[in-house]
Parts: C-alpha cells; sequence; structure tokens
C-alpha cells in the first residue's frame, strides 16, 4: 500500500516551523497544499488572521503571477472524513472555507481542540505541525480577529498586495522561504522487516534450545562427574576400611599366638615341677 507524505519546513518572522502533510487523510487537500508550497505560493505571505486559543490562517499570495493565482483560486472537491476521523488537536491543519467544495488555497492551523473544528465538510485535516509550534503560539495577535469580532486585516483587502498588511499591521507574522520533501512509502520496507523476523525467529529459537540443551548437558555431566567422585571416595573408605580389619586381625592372631606360646611354656615348668 502506497503511503505518501510530505514535510514542508519554513521560516518565519517568528521562527522555524515543520508542517507533515498526509494525503492519506485528504488526498485532494493533500495534492493542492503540497503543490502550492513546492511552486513558493505562500513564500512571503502573512498569517492574517491570529486568534489565541482558536486558529492562525494564511494562504493568500502575492504573487504576480495571475495564472498561478488563478489556480489556486480554483476550489476543489471535499474530501470525505476518515472513520474514525482525524482529531482536531493543536497543531492539527485544514483548509478554510465557506461552503461546500469551497478550499482553495487558505488554511489554518488549530491552537487547541475544539469540538466547531470538523464539523463543516471542507474541513478535512490534511497535516500537523511536527516542529515549531512554540513558534506559532508566538505569533503577534494584539489586532484580533478580522472585522467584525476584531481589528484585524481585512481578507479582501489583502488580495490587493503586500504593502495593506505592511503599512496597516506592521507587526503581523510572516512567512519566509518554505522546502518541500515528499516521501513515499511502499511498505515494502515493513514486508521485508517482518520477513526477516519471521526468518530469525527460527533461527533464535533453535538458538535458544541448542543452548538449552547445552545447558542440560553440562549439568547433567556435573552430576555424573560428582556421582563417580562420591562413588571414588566411597570405594576409597571400603578400602581402608578393609586395610584396618586386616590390621586387627593380624593382630589378634599374634597376640592368640603369644598367648599360646605362654600357655605351652607354663604347662611345660609345671610339668617339669612334677617329676622332679
Amino acid at each position: 500500500m502506497l503511503e505518501e507524505t510530505a514535510v514542508v519546513s519554513c521560516g518565519t518572522s517568528a521562527g522555524p516551523i515543520k508542517i507533515q502533510f498526509f494525503r492519506t487523510w485528504s488526498p485532494l487537500g493533500y495534492d493542492r497544499a503540497v503543490e502550492l508550497f513546492e511552486r513558493g505560493f505562500y513564500d512571503n505571505t502573512h498569517f492574517f488572521r491570529t486568534v489565541p486559543h482558536f486558529l492562525v490562517q494564511f494562504g493568500i499570495s502575492y504573487s504576480t503571477d495571475q495564472e498561478f493565482k488563478k489556480f489556486a483560486r480554483r476550489p476543489i472537491p471535499d474530501d470525505p472524513q476518515l472513520t474514525p476521523p482525524v482529531k482536531f488537536e493543536e497543531g492539527v491543519i485544514s483548509f478554510a472555507g465557506g461552503s461546500d467544495n469551497s478550499r482553495t488555497s487558505q488554511l489554518f492551523i488549530a491552537y487547541e481542540a475544539r469540538q466547531s473544528f470538523g464539523t463543516q465538510r471542507w474541513e478535512t485535516p490534511v497535516g500537523k505541525l511536527i516542529d515549531g509550534m512554540e513558534n506559532v503560539i508566538n505569533f503577534y495577535s494584539g489586532y484580533g480577529d478580522m472585522p467584525p469580532w476584531g481589528k484585524g486585516p481585512v481578507q479582501g483587502k489583502v488580495h490587493s498586495g503586500r504593502s495593506y498588511i505592511d503599512e496597516n499591521f506592521p507587526l503581523i507574522d510572516h512567512f519566509e522561504r518554505c522546502t518541500v520533501e515528499r516521501n513515499v512509502n511502499t511498505g515494502l520496507q515493513d514486508d521485508k522487516e517482518e520477513e526477516l523476523i519471521e526468518e530469525d525467529t527460527p533461527k533464535r529459537l533453535d538458538s535458544t534450545l541448542n543452548k538449552k540443551a547445552a545447558t542440560e548437558e553440562i549439568s547433567s555431566g556435573v552430576k555424573k562427574l560428582r556421582f563417580r567422585e562420591k562413588l571414588k571416595q566411597l570405594r576409597s573408605n571400603v578400602e581402608t576400611r578393609e586395610t584396618s580389619y586386616d590390621l586387627i586381625a593380624v593382630l589378634i592372631i599374634l597376640v592368640l599366638f603369644l598367648l599360646a606360646v605362654v600357655f605351652k611354656v607354663t604347662l611345660r615348668g609345671k610339668k617339669t615341677a612334677k617329676t622332679s
């Protein structure tokens, strides 16, 4: 299964950020957003709507290429939500819109999870911030939301050119240059890893069994050696006892012999006395 992602690395006036887009989340949205980033559509554009605890919105280019801008303004169909849907959390990115199939070039970054995010058909997540969220949180928000909810820039006037924001909202943060790296995961690597695991598992099992058998054999050998040593010692003790018994028997025989000699001598003496 092909799984395409793209990592977009951008400099901003508040510090670098890094965004990862996922084609499986929103195929049409992914294709549009990644192509726009690759062609430099968002370079040097402003984050014209920054509302704390809500969102950061961007996507109005200052490009002088009218055909390019015409392409960016061409709406794309909505992508259906996944089942289960991707949850909106801090850093999740989606297209902004105003009605069904109205997605063009404007995107927003969620500052936090909100129940209202994702309730519209065009608000299908396309990616998320993977680095630099602290810089996004630090974007200047002192002008408030766009009218009538705040005193921020009017979107229609942002299309007139960069000078509108530079002159009237000089503290608003902006993109610098962005670079894109696409990645395609075919799933072959995962399959290869699974094959290696499957091949290696019997080998490890055989190795474990061999080690266990060797351990048992060594243990058995040690037990046999200990038994032989004990048997040898027992035999030695028996031989020692037999030797002791032999000596005792010799001594007894010798004592008996001496007693017999003494008795014979004594008897002979008595006979001699009677004769005389």
